[in-house]
């Protein structure tokens, strides 16, 4: 059963930005996105998310008082507060279990796909994806950054200056120590280029 996620975001197109980005992650299912508080509330209330992606500062209210609602109503859900106060950000003594993390809005792209795939891990019980930076060799990093830009094998080894049957041996090896495979594994790979361009 995928993991729910709302996102609470004012900000329009950031928000739908997210959600394309979220929507990416195998295991995740982004069941709605509000612009207010108020819309927050009411969307935990409908949708029951298993994950809360949220702005602290909303145009009627505090981020955090949505975050306190969901935690009351499914203690096993959990929250990842992305915002430009997170530097500032001070951990409610009763969310401290309930906050997954507080990610500064500007690395929104580079650490919460890592954040998210690490919770959706723990929710599964397996272990925690290693980042593919420090999980692969040199030339599977090669490869998989090769994979994040949308090249195919053949050009994948015209780049390099392999073999085609080098190219998709690396691809299987890759795949594995992910954890992934076919569309989802360069799906991944283009999630990482992103957040490695941001």
């Amino acid at each position: 059963m995928p993991c729910r996620c709302l996102i609470v975001e004012d900000e329009v197109m950031f928000a739908h930005m997210l959600a394309g980005m979220l929507r990416g992650i195998h295991g995740l299912e982004v069941v709605g996105i509000a612009h207010n508080q108020a819309d927050g509330l009411s969307a935990c209330d409908e949708h029951k998310p298993d994950l809360l992606v949220l702005d602290l500062a909303l145009p009627d209210g505090d981020g955090v008082d949505v975050a306190r609602k969901l935690a009351r109503k499914n203690p096993e859900s959990r929250s990842i507060i992305l915002s430009g106060q997170a530097a500032t950000f001070v951990l409610p003594r009763g969310l401290r279990t309930h906050i997954h993390a507080v990610i500064e809005k500007t690395k929104a792209y580079s650490v919460l796909q890592r954040e998210v795939l690490q919770l959706l891990a723990a929710r599964s019980g397996a272990a925690s994806p290693a980042d593919p930076d420090s999980l692969l060799s040199a030339r599977e990093r090669e490869v998989f950054r090769e994979l994040g830009l949308g090249h195919a094998n053949k050009q994948i080894a015209q780049s390099l200056g392999i073999a085609t049957a080098t190219v998709a041996l690396h691809r299987k090896r890759i795949a594995a120590k992910l954890n992934t495979r076919g569309a989802e594994l360069v799906r991944l790979a283009s999630l990482h280029h992103r957040a490695d361009a941001v």
